[in-house]
C-alpha cells in the first residue's frame, strides 16, 4: 500500500484492485485471445471490445492511479458500460462484478479517495459561473 497522501487518505483496497485491474485489462484480454477462451468479456474478437480493454480500461486506470477529478466519473461511466455490455452479451457474472464495484464506490473509504466532481469547479472552468478559489 502506498504512504498517506498529501491530505492524508490512504487507497482503499478494493480501489487498489479497481485500479490493477483496469490497467492490466490489456493483458487479460490478450491472453484470453491467445489462448482462445472468453472469460467475461476478455477474449471477444469484436473490434470495439479489444478498443475497449486495450485503450479505455487503462486510461481509466490511469486516471484512477493519478487520483485525477475526473478518475471517480470515468470509472462510472466505464462500469455502467459494462453492465450494457454484460447484459449484450449474456454474462451475469460481469454484470454483477461491475454492479458490485460502482456500489463499492459508494462506500466512505472510496468517496474521501475519489471525491465527486465540484460542479461549481466545472462550471467556473467553463467561465459560466463565478470563479472559485
Amino acid at each position: 500500500m502506498e504512504p498517506e497522501t498529501a491530505d492524508g487518505v490512504r487507497r482503499p483496497a478494493g480501489l487498489w484492485l479497481l485500479t490493477v485491474v483496469l490497467l492490466t485489462s490489456p493483458a487479460f484480454h490478450l491472453l484470453a485471445l491467445f489462448f482462445d477462451t472468453r472469460w467475461l468479456n476478455f477474449g471477444s474478437h469484436q473490434p470495439w471490445d479489444a478498443f475497449v480493454y486495450f485503450a479505455i480500461a487503462p486510461v481509466v486506470g490511469a486516471l484512477m492511479l493519478r487520483r485525477h477529478e475526473r478518475a471517480r466519473f470515468s470509472v462510472y461511466v466505464f462500469l455502467s458500460c459494462e453492465i450494457l455490455r454484460a447484459i449484450r452479451i449474456h454474462s451475469w457474472p460481469l454484470g454483477l462484478l461491475a454492479a458490485i464495484s460502482i456500489l463499492y464506490l459508494q462506500l466512505p473509504a472510496a468517496r474521501r479517495f475519489h471525491p465527486a466532481v465540484d460542479p461549481r469547479k466545472v462550471m467556473a472552468r467553463l467561465r459560466l459561473g463565478p470563479p472559485t478559489s
